[in-house]
């Protein structure tokens, strides 16, 4: 489309079989195609259409095709093409297609002329070297799955098309249209790829687990004789924090600002449950205070992570006992940052 009016009309044809002769001299494809063209021309503004476009998916080699294609190339003039039309019109038949036929070849050759010299014909090239190439052309961006993104927008052009052919209008989406279906299928792709694993995706090897036991923040849970199940939990989620936060920082989908904006978030969360916890349960010993404010911040809480809702368990848990094993946080209330431990 160019202000308005329709400046390129394309007819896709294709065949799984080898071989197919998609572009024959009495083929429907040719005629009838011929047909809706000169049909759109007869329309107002019509003759502002300069490019006719036959796309194949298999290389084309019959007579008229090769017409076609040498006068594109200049090779050949467009009267030759509009008399081998003439002439393969003239061989009659009682076929449905010589209906067809008749009715391109009642126009006249310069009306038949301005349409042959506008016509090309496009032969799908290799399909791997043409995805890459329209991917190029689309600016994806170099961290995108190129293969979802154009599936999704060969989805998405197929549904509109039929869309608007149902309901018998011409089938046009402009290059603005297409850009902004890419950038939604990029966004949704990077959400996608932003969201950490599910806990049960992240395999820990057993030596791995072994050895987190004799860190830091299992320390600060033995200060407060967390139960064995309490144990276990935090080791899991401090080792696939620790993984998937290793995932997240080398494909740079998390600015790194986001992880110590995020660690400050639970700190002061942290902090806020310690004061409270601490007034509530004065009377209670510090292995009880402890193990509730263990409990309140790291049961059920789920933090966001750079604006995106993070709804497994391990990446707030996790997090929390990565700041412990920093001595950032601690669930003893007489424990002592930097002091008498």
């Amino acid at each position: 489309m160019k202000d308005g009016k329709v400046v390129v009309l394309e007819q896709d044809k294709s065949s799984t079989r080898i071989g197919a002769r998609l572009l024959g001299d009495r083929a429907r494809a040719v005629w009838r195609t011929l047909q809706i063209w000169l049909r759109h021309y007869e329309t107002p503004d019509g003759d502002r259409c300069m490019r006719y476009i036959f796309f194949v998916n298999q290389w084309v080699s019959s007579p008229i095709a090769t017409l076609l294609k040498q006068q594109s190339a200049g090779q050949m003039q467009a009267t030759d093409v509009v008399q081998a039309l003439r002439k393969i019109g003239s061989k009659r038949s009682l076929s449905k297609i010589q209906e067809i036929i008749d009715d391109v070849l009642r126009r006249s050759d310069d009306v038949l002329l301005f349409i042959v010299s506008r016509i090309e014909i496009v032969e799908a090239s290799d399909p791997i070297s043409e995805r890459k190439s329209i991917a190029n052309g689309l600016g994806l961006n170099p961290r995108a799955d190129a293969e979802d993104i154009l599936n999704g927008l060969f989805g998405w052009l197929t549904n509109r098309m039929r869309a608007e052919w149902s309901e018998g209008r011409a089938g046009v989406i402009t290059r603005t249209e297409i850009l902004i279906q890419s950038h939604a299928l990029q966004a949704k792709q990077a959400s996608s790829r932003f969201l950490p694993r599910a806990a049960a995706e992240i395999v820990i090897d057993e030596k791995v687990r072994q050895g987190a036991l004799s860190r830091n923040f299992v320390e600060h849970l033995g200060r407060i004789e967390a139960e064995n199940e309490d144990v276990v939990q935090a080791v899991d989620h401090f080792l696939k924090f620790s993984i998937e936060k290793h995932r997240l920082v080398r494909a740079g989908d998390v600015p790194d600002v986001e992880w110590r904006n995020r660690s400050a978030r639970l700190r002061e969360r942290w902090a806020g449950v310690m004061r409270r916890r601490r007034r509530e349960l004065a009377e209670r010993s510090k292995t009880e205070i402890g193990q509730t404010v263990l409990a309140d911040v790291t049961y059920d809480h789920r933090e966001n992570l750079d604006g995106h809702a993070c709804d497994e368990l391990y990446m707030t848990s996790g997090h929390y006992h990565r700041l412990a094993d920093e001595d950032e946080i601690w669930w003893d209330p007489t424990f002592q940052q930097g002091g008498l431990k």
